[in-house]
């Protein structure tokens, strides 16, 4: 394991699969116990006392459905087995339907400096629509609790883009949203992901997704409206509030770092190799129960596969790709094998290079898939 590194776990539980959401999770909450038993296990046959972790993140489901305590065993289990910096970004997302003061107090005992709250909308007939168990009011609650705990690093998930979408309304949920302070937002467009209950919607005309140039619009107004209230665009879905309160977490996978996923469906990623774990409970449970680690499938990346993942993460991000890193992964250098992509994109306004670094411009945003594309065939081209 690298010296430093970023550990995920991915809790599988939900009280209800939202519609759109494509990550694997279970309704099966009697498995907690069995599940937090195997993880803890799992954590344990990983030790590596000499990785320095700097970041912690938990995900789901909703990890919020489990317990203050079971939280702190298994930080506690990551603190014995690895070496947690005193910095930590110890990062617990959260539903607000799930939580109440009393939880909230609890957790930031146990260590959770940073909150991920799923709000997704302010409005109750939009959170309806995406299948959300909590209401508007609930949603409201939940932040001011965690702002009362006295935690000073929240951030909110929202979604924008659904059928009927406007700017107006969705202008109302950021408003909303900034009566809170967020030091983080996630604002994310709808997408109708195929075997999601919203997907099939689709296909049987039952609902349409907003029109590619509604949600364009949308798009370019959360930059702008964000911006305009001193927030960080740093990411093409993500605004923090100051460059301290950009996920750290998050970095790493957008900048190609080492991670350690544990828990079912988790991935792993560490010098070139990605490994994952079996996206089902009771086989998890079973393999740690056997001794065995969970691992569903091993990939170790060719050096074109690389190359393509640092330009598919990298154009995310208001950093971009950096040439210096790239350069040395690669047989020839950025400019010179892309020169007609990048070309092209700075005769369209969608893309510079400043400072040995290639990003791009909020248009340019817009064509993320296409640009990607291009780039991406030549590498297989060569």
């Amino acid at each position: 394991m690298s010296d430093v590194t970023a550990i995920y776990v991915h809790v599988p539980f939900c009280v209800r699969k939202c519609a759109y959401c494509d990550f694997y999770s279970i309704d099966d909450l009697s498995l907690k116990r069995a599940f937090v038993k195997a993880l803890l296990s799992e954590i344990a046959m990983c030790k590596d006392r000499r990785a320095i972790v700097d970041t912690i993140y938990f995900g789901g489901g909703t990890p919020s459905l489990l317990l203050p305590g079971q939280i702190q065993e298994i930080l506690t289990a990551i603190g014995e087995n690895f070496t947690v910096s005193k910095g930590c970004e110890t990062t617990l997302e959260v539903n607000p339907g799930t939580v109440n003061a009393d939880y909230f107090g609890k957790i930031q005992d146990s260590g959770i400096n940073r909150l991920n709250i799923g709000v997704q909308s302010f409005d109750d007939e939009r959170l309806d629509f995406m299948g959300r168990i909590h209401s508007a009011a609930v949603a409201r609650q939940a932040l001011q609790q965690a702002r009362d705990t006295g935690f000073d690093n929240l951030g909110l998930d929202l979604i924008y883009g659904l059928p009927g979408d406007t700017e107006g309304a969705w202008v109302k949920d950021l408003d909303s949203a900034l009566v809170f302070q967020p030091e983080h937002l996630s604002c994310y467009m709808l997408t109708y992901e195929p075997g999601t209950p919203m997907h099939r919607l689709v296909e049987q005309g039952a609902i349409t997704p907003l029109d590619d140039g509604s949600v364009a619009g949308l798009f370019k107004l959360t930059s702008t409206f964000l911006e305009g209230h001193g927030y960080l665009h740093y990411e093409i879905s993500n605004f923090a509030a100051g460059v301290s309160f950009q996920s750290r977490h998050n970095q790493k996978y957008w900048n190609h770092a080492p991670y350690l996923g544990f828990g079912p469906s988790a991935h792993s990623f560490e010098n070139g190799t990605r490994f994952w774990n079996h996206a089902d409970v009771c086989r998890y449970t079973s393999d740690l129960g056997a001794g065995r680690l969970p691992v569903a499938e091993t990939e170790t990346l060719a050096n074109d596969q690389i190359l393509m993942e640092m330009i598919m993460l990298g154009l995310r991000t208001s950093m971009g790709v950096d040439l210096t890193k790239f350069d040395c992964i690669s047989n020839q250098g950025f400019l010179k094998m892309f020169d007609a992509v990048v070309t092209d994109c700075e005769a369209k306004a969608w893309g510079r290079v400043v400072n040995q670094r290639f990003f791009l411009t909020l248009d340019g945003r817009l064509f993320l898939d296409t640009i990607v594309s291009a780039f991406v065939d030549i590498i297989l081209g060569q």
